[in-house]
């Protein structure tokens, strides 16, 4: 374990607290806070705050993974235990549980998900009027999988057009355009395939297409990388 995952283990051992009970607090998972104290992740910026509260240490403390013995008040926060004072408990309830429903969905997203919910609402109203009206069942079935398909497209657009998101790939050292393209190529691919076997009877030789979107979307990959080591090198 790293520093941080060490002071933080051994600050809620001392506090008789569970994983669960701190992930409660923080409005995480188990999961996370195991990954912490392992050294495997590092919580975001905004829980660091909240989580020297909880214990009565400072955020420099807990990034140096010690207490600071010069620290008075330090020693003092420390022995409140489970006694935090009413605007600790205002902090977390504002930044914490409220901050994941906040940021849950951004206003893009939400956005790009009415417009699937109102794409794959009407395909599956026009296939049942189809169906029930002309007897249309088949082959209108394919509206169904057409508009989910659409739909993914949609939501990589929009995902695309996210800046947050795209930043957030970027600082991880992925291309965010490379899967984006990648995903429309493969599900246009296979829109296109459905139709032609549907409504042609060319399911063969035509599933050719699967094959030729994935050796495209491998190329598109390859191109990215390389792309991406020569900007790294800059």
């Amino acid at each position: 374990m790293n520093n941080f995952g060490d002071f933080l283990y051994t600050l809620r051992k001392e506090k008789g607290m569970t994983q669960a009970e701190l992930a409660t607090l923080l409005g995480v998972t188990n999961k996370a806070v195991s990954k912490w104290e392992t050294g495997e992740a590092m919580p975001e910026t905004s829980l660091l705050l909240p989580i020297s509260r909880i214990f009565g240490v400072t955020v420099d403390e807990l990034l140096e993974g010690k207490r600071n013995i010069n620290n008075e008040s330090t020693e003092e926060n420390s022995s409140r235990g489970f006694n935090f004072k009413e605007e600790d408990f205002d902090y977390i309830k504002r930044h914490i549980f409220t901050r994941e429903k906040e940021d849950e969905k951004t206003t893009l997203e939400k956005i790009g998900a009415l417009v699937c919910a109102c794409l794959f609402s009407l395909g599956m109203l026009t296939y049942l009027i189809l169906g029930v009206v002309g007897n249309l069942w088949t082959p209108y079935w394919i509206l169904i999988p057409l508009c989910s398909l659409s739909c993914g497209i949609i939501g990589i657009v929009f995902d695309l057009c996210n800046a947050k998101k795209r930043k957030q790939k970027l600082s991880r050292g992925e291309n965010p355009y490379v899967g984006a393209i990648c995903g429309i190529v493969m599900l246009l691919g296979i829109i296109a395939y459905l139709i032609l076997g549907v409504f042609f009877s060319l399911w063969h030789p035509y599933w050719i297409l699967i094959v030729a979107c994935a050796f495209i979307c491998s190329a598109i990959g390859i191109i990215g990388s390389i792309f991406s080591i020569k900007t790294n090198k800059e």
